[in-house]
C-alpha cells in the first residue's frame, strides 16, 4: 500500500508544523504543565480558529469535513511538540462519541461549541484499576420512580476534568426494567459530583479522579440509546488508538531528530560522537523504528478513513508504536548520557510520554494478543 499525501494533506501538515514549532517551545510546554489549567486558553482559541477542533466533523456543525487520515497527520505534528491541550479528550474521544451516539438535536447543541473551542468535554473511561471495565461495569445509575437516576461510582485518570463543561461517563442502569450500560452527560459542578486532582509526575498532564456520590440525573442526561453505551464507546476507541499512535510517531520523530543532531555536534576523543559505529547503528535502528511506526500507523489510519475492517492493523500499530517509542527514547538517553536525564533537557519529556502512551488503551502485550486473535490463533 502506497501512502502519498495529497496536496491538501501536505498543506495541513506543513502549516500545522510551522504553527506548532512557533507557538510550542519547550519553555511553553514547561509553563503550561506547571500552570493551574494545564494548557493555554489563548492557544486553544487559536486552534479552534484554524478549524483543527472540527477537522473531521461535518460542516453543518461548524466542522471542516476533513478525513480521519488528516486528523492523524495533525496528531503526528502535535506529538512532535507534546502539545498540552484537551484536544484529544474533547475533540476526539468525546466529540466522536457524541457524533456516534447522540440525536441530531443533541449534536447541534454540543458539537458547534466544542468545535468552536467554547465548550470543553472529556470522557471518564477508566475504573479504579485503570481499566476499561466493560465486562464488569462498576458505575451504577439506579432508577428512581419518576424516571430520574442516581449515579454512583468512581472514575480515575480523567483528563482535564477540572476544565470540562461536561464529563461523559458510561454507567450500568439498574432498577426496574434494567437497561444496561448507558452513556450519561454530567458536570463537575453538579450535586454529588466531586473532582480530585491526581498527582501525575509522569507527563504533567492534568488528570483527575471523579467521584459520583448519589449524583442526581434525569432522562435528558442520557446520550444515545439506553443500553448501548459500550457499543458506542467501542466504535470510538479504534480511532482514538490510532490518533494516539500518530502522536507517538510525531514524538519519536522528534527524538530521532534530537539524537542525530546531538551526535553530529558532540565531539568525543577528537571526533564527532556520530563517527563511532556503535552510535551509528543505534541511530539507524531508531530511524528504522520511526519509519516502520509511521508506515503501520498510516496503514491503519488509511483503512479507518475508508471505513474498511482493520482490527488487526490497529492492534499492530499500537503494539509496534508502543515498543518502538519506548525503545528509542531509552536509546536516545544512552547516547545523550547524563545530560539527557536533566530537567533542563527536553528528552525526559518524550521518555515519559512514551511510557504513558504505551499504557493508554492497552499496552503492546495486550495488542499482540489482539493481533493473534485476528489471525485466528
Amino acid at each position: 500500500m502506497e501512502f502519498r499525501l495529497s496536496e491538501e494533506t501536505k498543506l495541513l501538515k506543513d502549516n500545522a508544523g510551522r504553527f506548532l514549532q512557533d507557538r510550542c517551545s519547550s519553555a511553553f510546554l514547561r509553563e503550561s504543565v506547571r500552570g493551574e489549567t494545564g494548557f493555554s486558553t489563548a492557544l486553544w482559541k487559536e486552534m479552534a480558529g484554524l478549524g483543527w477542533l472540527g477537522l473531521i466533523y461535518e460542516e453543518r456543525y461548524g466542522g471542516v469535513g476533513g478525513s480521519f487520515f488528516d486528523l492523524c497527520i495533525l496528531f503526528e505534528e502535535m506529538g512532535k511538540v507534546l502539545l498540552p491541550t484537551p484536544f484529544f479528550c474533547s475533540a476526539v474521544l468525546s466529540g466522536l462519541l457524541i457524533d456516534e451516539a447522540a440525536s441530531e438535536t443533541v449534536k447541534k447543541e454540543l458539537l458547534p461549541p466544542m468545535i468552536g473551542g467554547e465548550r470543553i468535554l472529556t470522557l471518564a473511561l477508566l475504573d479504579e484499576g485503570g481499566r476499561c471495565d466493560f465486562s464488569d461495569l462498576k458505575m451504577e445509575a439506579r432508577k428512581g420512580g419518576d424516571g430520574s437516576f442516581v449515579l454512583t461510582g468512581k472514575r480515575i485518570l480523567v483528563p482535564y476534568a477540572h476544565a470540562a463543561d461536561e464529563i461523559l461517563v458510561c454507567a450500568q442502569i439498574a432498577g426496574p426494567g434494567q437497561n444496561g450500560p448507558t452513556v450519561f452527560r454530567t458536570t463537575g459542578r453538579s450535586q454529588g459530583v466531586k473532582i480530585v486532582s491526581l498527582d501525575t509526575p509522569l507527563t504533567g498532564e492534568k488528570l483527575f479522579a471523579v467521584f459520583y456520590e448519589e449524583a442526581p440525573l434525569s432522562r435528558d442526561d442520557i446520550l444515545g440509546v439506553p443500553g448501548r453505551g459500550i457499543d458506542y464507546i467501542e466504535k470510538v476507541l479504534p480511532r482514538a488508538i490510532i490518533c494516539k499512535c500518530a502522536e507517538m510517531v510525531g514524538g519519536l520523530a522528534r527524538v530521532v531528530e534530537m539524537t542525530v543532531g546531538y551526535v553530529k555536534e558532540r565531539r568525543q576523543f577528537g571526533r564527532p560522537l556520530g563517527a563511532l559505529q556503535a552510535v551509528q547503528h543505534s541511530c539507524a535502528d531508531m530511524q528504522m523504528h520511526l519509519e516502520a511506526s509511521r508506515l503501520v500507523t498510516y496503514q491503519a489510519a488509511s483503512l479507518l478513513s475508508e471505513g474498511m475492517p482493520c482490527e488487526k492493523e490497529i492492534a499492530m500499530a499500537k503494539a509496534f508504536c508502543s515498543d518502538a517509542y519506548k525503545k528509542c527514547t531509552w536509546s536516545a538517553h544512552q547516547i545523550h548520557g547524563g545530560i539527557g536525564f536533566t530537567e533542563e533537557h527536553d528528552l525526559h519529556f518524550y521518555y515519559k510520554h512514551a511510557k504513558a502512551s504505551e499504557l493508554a488503551f492497552g499496552d503492546a502485550r495486550f495488542h499482540r494478543g489482539r493481533v493473534g486473535e485476528a489471525m485466528g490463533l
